[in-house]
């Protein structure tokens, strides 16, 4: 029996879905969510025994996780990953971690929650056989509680296996390389996943906002209970409650649903991400037995045949990347610190949207997208039954062992988790159901697309679906690029050339450019095409935007071992973003990609990355960067390139770009002005410049006015080691991070943009050395350890906290350089 006791309603605007991840509250009280990274026993290798609780870890590696054992290497061309799995090793690893209860806890229910395991994992509690998970990129949890000892010690032991490769189109890493958490509850409960919230109707200044609750009985008996919800806002202010009286039966469960009413509401963007909480509380007589918050966004978007994506009653594109879920040197091992500064540096080049390309993310990337304010596209998967290259049916494509061997077991299981953990986050505004699917191309494929929009749609029905599809004509004639909801356009060249004639067939589908453009560049080499092939007088990497050669793919004739055909039809990133920018009927473009990533390298060994991004792996932005800053900001800015150090060039003239979003850009070197150019109707400026030493300066001007300026100057010789911190306060406990960026300098300080000196790492105090990198796509080095050469002219050095709070002092030294120190505080 319900009966409604409670209704408050205030009234208000725009809501959308909402929620991250469901915070549990702090030990003490009935729901906890307890943090299990720490202290587990690791070894690389197969050990059936090690499922049995006597088993003798005594001598395997002690670990936290998230963990990846392949980042580790040895990177090796040998390697079955070959080189779309970074020539990284896979293997067979085990995990194991012993923990107590309370003897109170006897009356609880426990459960492990995995945010993910790469791949293939199984897994055992006191030697009891829990299950398998195949999926690499899903989260899963498993119910502990018949096999626990509340006398003694647990142990749960957890088989991966990778030792199949490749299996994926990427890197992947191995091992549980996301957070674990143990969660307790009491028999009465709210379900996994069990508070949805959702827009049951809109006004112009309140929402309705509908809360489902799901609910669990696993008592004995039958249990009387008071459901009550409420809506707090950032400041933690209650603005609204509903309570609702209900009776459940033993070993039952009921989803009941509330309406609740916000008004004047903050709504959430990009530039203004608002959150609310929802806190879910079920009480039980006088006592308080379960409570769950989950952050809710208030927004309110749309896609149209004609008009693109509006959101909040505003016409804007996405500006969107895509991004591989690996983080560079610290392979796919997730770490919230290095995400959130990933974003950071995105969110300064104007990016408003994130295509989780090309799997499930980690609950943490859509938590900070929800703080943060980035729209999101999140993806289930990369293959369906087919497998690449185009229509193997023998399933030897480029993830021989991917997930298209699971796919009929397992699809329905893992996208209805992803969307049942993800359902409440306001930064989602799209579901894709995959990428490049080969099945796309025939009619079967339009038929499993049918069977995977059901169960997103009975799962969740307030967000349209998607597809990054490629071989475009072969989706439109099998029908399954009109089936989707919004159609989704990839590849850097094709099929950017078919918005308008398929707009004009198409006349009701919705467009957003999922994946443009491929464009190939490396930090700091420079070469114009026309110079690529032929006499280079430059060397290295240049695009020169207003030529018809622009946007070269990376300096392939010799940077790398292997060449790339150059007969392939490919747009730069100007016309991409032109035709997205004034096609009225584009939603927006995700370029291809946010940030370089390990693996799906095309130039043999020993390059391990894909230089496609606009960023480094390091975090250092390429020169596209700017571009786009030039494109989806609008504080004013400049910058020009290439660097100004070609000694032996001397009248030579170099072709001088700037991108700016001023009104005009002016040029001077050393003192002299080049001329004022125009940023009317163009991306972009060039000056042909006969080099002469010294200094190079952009200004930007808007109404006759210098607001923004670019300095470039020639450098001597390297002479000393710079040290850059990205944060001087950083917490302790064992997880957060510092980036200490490394520049190799001249004499008087100016920036050497060809160093490659070695340099070696010492670290004092409260952290310890996690990762090294240099962003040199064919850099052979290790990611561990506490050495790096520099690569024009930078390289980085992640430090991570120990459990104590103090000082932390890094000390960097090359030969024939003068060192650095640099100190930052744990606290």
């Amino acid at each position: 029996m319900k009966k409604l006791l409670l209704l408050t309603m205030l009234l208000a605007g725009t809501l959308s879905i909402v929620s991250c991840n469901q915070n549990e509250t702090s030990k003490g009280v009935p729901r906890e969510k307890i943090n299990f990274d720490f202290d587990w026993k690791f070894s690389k290798g197969d050990f059936p025994a090690a499922a049995k609780n006597e088993f003798d870890d005594a001598s395997w590696e002690q670990i936290n996780v998230p963990h990846d054992w392949s980042i580790k290497g040895p990177f090796l061309k040998t390697n079955p990953a070959g080189n779309v799995g970074a020539y990284a090793p896979g293997g067979i690893g085990w995990y194991r971690k012993s923990f107590t209860l309370d003897k109170a806890d006897a009356n609880s229910k426990v459960s492990v929650e995995f945010g993910g395991v790469y791949m293939k994992s199984e897994m055992w509690i006191n030697g009891h056989y829990l299950g398998i998970r195949p999926y690499g990129y899903i989260s899963f949890n498993y119910d502990l509680t018949p096999y626990l000892n509340f006398q003694g010690k647990n142990t749960i032991a957890v088989r991966v296996n990778n030792s199949k490769e490749p299996s994926a189109r990427w890197f992947t890493g191995s091992g549980i390389y996301r957070h674990v958490w143990l969660v307790k509850t009491k028999k009465l409960h709210i379900d996994r996943y069990g508070v949805y919230v959702t827009t049951k109707s809109l006004k112009s200044n309140e929402a309705e906002i509908e809360v489902k609750t799901s609910i669990k009985n696993e008592e004995l008996e039958s249990k009387d209970y008071v459901l009550v919800n409420e809506i707090y806002s950032s400041e933690n202010v209650l603005l609204s409650t509903q309570e609702t009286t209900a009776t459940l039966d033993s070993n039952k469960g009921e989803d009941i649903v509330q309406n609740i009413t916000v008004s004047n509401p903050e709504l959430w963007s990009p530039e203004t991400p608002y959150l609310y909480t929802v806190k879910t509380k079920v009480m039980s007589g006088n006592e308080l037995v379960d409570v769950v918050e989950t952050n809710m966004g208030i927004r309110d978007f749309s896609f149209s045949a004609d008009n693109g994506f509006t959101l909040n009653g505003k016409n804007i594109k996405l500006k969107g990347v895509n991004n591989h879920s690996d983080l560079g040197a610290l392979g796919a091992a997730i770490n919230d610190r290095v995400l959130e500064r990933r974003l950071e540096i995105l969110k300064e080049m104007g990016c408003n949207a994130i295509r989780t390309a090309h799997n499930p993310p980690s609950a943490t990337l859509l938590d900070l997208c929800d703080k943060m304010g980035f729209m999101v596209m999140d993806e289930a998967f990369d293959e369906w039954i087919e497998s690449w290259p185009f229509g193997n049916k023998v399933k030897e494509g480029k993830a021989k062992y991917g997930y298209h061997l699971y796919f009929d077991e397992w699809a329905e299981k893992d996208l209805t988790e992803l969307i049942q953990r993800d359902r409440n986050h306001p930064s989602i505004i799209l579901w894709s159901v995959g990428n490049e699917i080969p099945d796309a191309c025939f009619v079967e494929g339009t038929e499993r697309l049918k069977n995977l929009m059901r169960i997103v749609k009975e799962n969740d029905d307030t967000r349209p679906i998607t597809c990054g599809i490629t071989h475009m004509h072969l989706a439109n004639e099998s029908g399954f690029a009109s089936q989707l909801d919004i159609t989704g356009y990839n590849g850097g060249g094709g099929s950017v050339f078919m918005y308008e004639k398929d707009h004009e067939t198409y006349p009701e589908r919705k467009f957003v450019a999922t994946e443009v453009p491929h464009t190939f560049q490396t930090r700091g080499e420079y070469q114009s095409q026309s110079w690529y092939r032929g006499a280079n007088p430059l060397g290295g990497i240049m695009k020169v935007p207003n030529y018809s050669d622009e946007e070269v793919f990376g300096d392939i004739s010799k940077y790398y071992s292997s060449s790339y055909d150059n007969s392939i039809v490919r747009i730069n990133a100007r016309d991409s973003w032109r035709m997205t920018r004034d096609f009225s009927f584009m939603s927006g473009e995700f370029r291809w990609t946010g940030f370089d990533y390990l693996g799906e390298s095309m130039f043999g060994w020993p390059a391990k990355l894909f230089n496609f991004g606009v960023v480094d792996m390091c975090g250092f932005p390429k020169d596209t960067y700017y571009f786009y800053q030039s494109q989806w900001v609008e504080e004013p800015m400049v910058h020009i390139l290439p660097h100004w150090n070609w000694k032996g060039k001397e009248g030579v003239k170099i072709p001088v770009v700037a991108y700016s979003n001023c009104d005009s850009v002016e040029l001077f070197l050393n003192g002299k002005s080049l001329g004022v150019k125009s940023m009317k109707d163009t991306m972009d400026v060039v000056w042909q410049v006969p080099y002469e030493a010294g200094v190079l300066e952009a200004k930007g001007i808007n109404n006759g006015k210098v607001v923004s300026n670019k300095v470039i100057e020639t450098a001597g010789d390297a002479n000393k080691i710079e040290l850059l911190a990205d944060r001087d306060v950083i917490n302790t406990g064992g997880t957060d991070v510092v980036h200490i960026e490394v520049n190799i300098l001249d004499a008087e300080g100016r920036f050497v943009p060809k160093a490659l000196n070695d340099i070696t790492f010492n670290v004092e105090g409260e952290a310890t050395i996690l990762a090294v990198d240099n962003g040199d796509p064919k850099s052979e080095e290790s990611f561990v350890g506490n050495k790096r050469s520099a690569f024009n002219g930078k390289c980085l050095v992640i430090l991570k906290t120990t459990k104590k709070a103090g000082d932390i002092k890094l000390t960097a030294t090359s030969k024939g350089l003068e060192g650095a120190t640099i100190q930052v505080s744990s606290k």
